[in-house]
């Protein structure tokens, strides 16, 4: 089974079009684009990305749509209004709303918020991955994310597997158990040079945001996590979401192939 790989454009300096182009060059099929990349030249990027045969993995983030205060809830869905036609006119069929972590969120909020955003995105032919983070303020694990999602059963709406906020919580491929493989929309492969905690969040947040590692250059189980994966079916996207201030400051070229490398000694092709 051949996954589709993408690299995260977080990793990579320089601008949008120069990403896209590194990204393509180093191996990648696909790339999770960020909002403020995508919106420098929306039409631009979607002309070069067709013309390189790249694909849009994701359009990510949009921030605190679920659990919304009720009286910043209009708001914030014409931020998601705005969101979607993003995705649409980027040429991008997914978009990623991670569970909130907003201190203000409102947990009876979340259901309805859920199923607008699904209703939305699917009137632009669009799907909706919800994350659970390890600084979320409810549905920080994926067991709490994925019971959510059977309980509203919205066709739409899938998960985000990410190593470091699954292994941040303490939890473990374990965590997969039942959740159906076609429910998972990606797989993001990082990888920690120690354990964080939420016990230690301010130490959890710099590692998160500026020291992740390559997949394969720490202690997490990636191989773990891909075996179970593989074994399941798991057909979706794979590929690299790393934050790393070191690889950063490298060349685009060599950060991505690094990258490409990295994954595929990870995630080897069968």
């Amino acid at each position: 089974m051949r996954n589709p790989t993408f690299l995260n454009l977080v990793l990579l300096s320089g601008d949008a079009a120069q990403k896209l182009r590194t990204a393509s060059a180093a191996g990648f099929e696909q790339v999770e684009i960020w909002r403020e990349d995508a919106g420098q030249n929306t039409a631009a990027l979607a002309q070069l990305a067709g013309e390189i045969g790249l694909g849009f993995t994701n359009l990510q983030v949009l921030r605190d749509a679920t659990g919304v205060p009720t009286a910043q809830r209009e708001a914030k869905r014409e931020e998601a209004r705005m969101f979607f036609q993003l995705a649409k006119q980027l040429g991008c069929d997914t978009v990623q709303a991670p569970a909130s972590t907003d201190k203000q969120c409102v947990a009876e909020n979340i259901d309805d918020d859920l199923r607008w955003l699904s209703a939305e995105a699917a009137r632009h032919n669009l799907r909706l991955m919800y994350e659970p983070m390890a600084w979320s303020q409810i549905d920080y694990t994926l067991p709490q994310a994925w019971q959510r999602l059977q309980r509203l059963n919205l066709p739409n709406v899938g998960l985000v597997v990410d190593l470091f906020h699954i292994c941040a919580r303490g939890g473990s491929v374990s965590d997969l158990a039942g959740i159906p493989m076609h429910r998972i929309y990606e797989v993001q492969l990082c990888d920690v040079a120690e354990p964080v905690s939420p016990q230690e969040m301010e130490r959890l947040f710099d590692t998160a945001r500026h020291r992740r590692q390559l997949p394969g250059e720490g202690y997490l189980p990636i191989a773990e996590f891909v075996d179970y994966l593989k074994s399941a079916g798991y057909a979706g996207p794979v590929g690299i979401e790393v934050f790393n201030d070191h690889l950063k400051q490298l060349s685009a070229e060599a950060a991505a192939q690094r990258a490409f490398q990295a994954l595929r000694r990870a995630w080897p092709e069968d």
